[in-house]
């Protein structure tokens, strides 16, 4: 929550004066008070710079996708390192503090995306594969920092199957540097489980690897990481067992909020079951063979969610952040 005497207040003025700044695809994101400068980039959409956050509202089509959000970036954050977000009092708003910036707000570091990176258009972001980010990857960043890249894209490939995020695309994984000596993989960001909305219930990944795009890759995912990353059969499993505990840590969080806000509980509920999918997937024998994880208390004791209508199926990307 934000925290602070007039924060809410503050917040509540930031978003009214700025509710129609512009919108990256159906997520709005708004100005804080410190802002730079306001572009406006091709396909009359709105790029908005700030000093210190990014402030994204929910919409009507992804109703409490900013708690959503900052669910997920809890979980992230406990195995990689992650943008840090706050979210407002009624769960419908959330702050991402910038880490390209220093201390003071002043431009640290630079940052590209995968995107520019292998020179696709933004409505391309889709259209690449792991193999081709990796490469981009080896052309990029040096040898002594490659192994850690590799593996915090390990890391967030197998985050990307627990929570079920079909938006992982090449603008949502980013290197950052500060020289062409010093380049990293970006603090991951922008994690949502799309899975808890009926309209995007039913996408695959964003990102495809060995010419699929499919939830349930069986061994070759393991065969994929180990030959594109270099992390061993038995690295990957410490990592799974990582996300399941960071999982198991976040879904008392998801109770919680389900409480303090009712309309979010058919969300939370779908959360909470989307997260033990992603977390049973990775470990059954047909991939990791790591048998069942307790997640907890918060996984168990609740009815299940109202049936969804699913009103269009995506085959092949997901359009959660806007059509192409």
């Amino acid at each position: 929550m934000l925290q602070g005497d007039n924060s809410e207040e503050a917040f509540a003025e930031l978003v009214r004066q700025h509710a129609t700044s512009g919108v990256s695809g159906v997520v709005p994101k708004f100005l804080d008070s410190d802002a730079e400068k306001i572009r406006f980039g091709p396909h009359k959409k709105t790029s908005l710079f700030t000093h210190r956050h990014i402030i994204k509202g929910s919409s009507r089509l992804l109703p409490f996708v900013s708690l959503n959000e900052h669910l997920c970036m809890q979980v992230t954050k406990r195995v990689m390192p992650a943008a840090l977000t706050e979210v407002s009092a009624d769960g419908q708003a959330l702050i991402v503090h910038r880490f390209d910036v220093d201390e003071n707000g002043a431009r640290f570091w630079g940052m590209e995306d995968f995107c520019a990176l292998l020179g696709l258009r933004p409505a391309a972001k889709y259209d690449t594969t792991w193999e081709r980010i990796a490469k981009a990857v080896r052309d990029h960043v040096r040898v002594a920092e490659r192994a850690d890249v590799f593996r915090q894209m390990a890391t967030l490939l197998l985050l990307t199957y627990a929570l079920r995020n079909a938006d992982c695309h090449a603008k949502n994984v980013a290197l950052r540097y500060s020289s062409q000596n010093d380049v990293h993989l970006a603090p991951a960001y922008d994690m949502i489980t799309t899975a808890v909305y009926p309209d995007y219930a039913k996408n695959p990944p964003g990102i495809s690897f060995m010419g699929r795009k499919t939830w349930d890759p069986g061994k070759s995912l393991q065969t994929f990481i180990t030959a594109t990353f270099g992390l061993s059969v038995r690295d990957q499993a410490e990592i799974v067992d990582r996300i399941a505990t960071a999982v198991a840590e976040v879904g008392p969080q998801v109770r919680e909020a389900m409480v303090e806000h009712p309309a979010f509980t058919e969300i939370g509920k779908r959360m909470l079951l989307t997260w033990q999918e992603g977390i049973a997937c990775l470990r059954c024998k047909h991939i990791y063979a790591l048998g069942d994880a307790a997640l907890g208390d918060a996984f168990i004791g609740f009815s299940e969610p109202n049936p969804t209508v699913t009103e269009r199926h995506v085959i092949g990307r997901s359009d959660l952040l806007g059509r192409r």
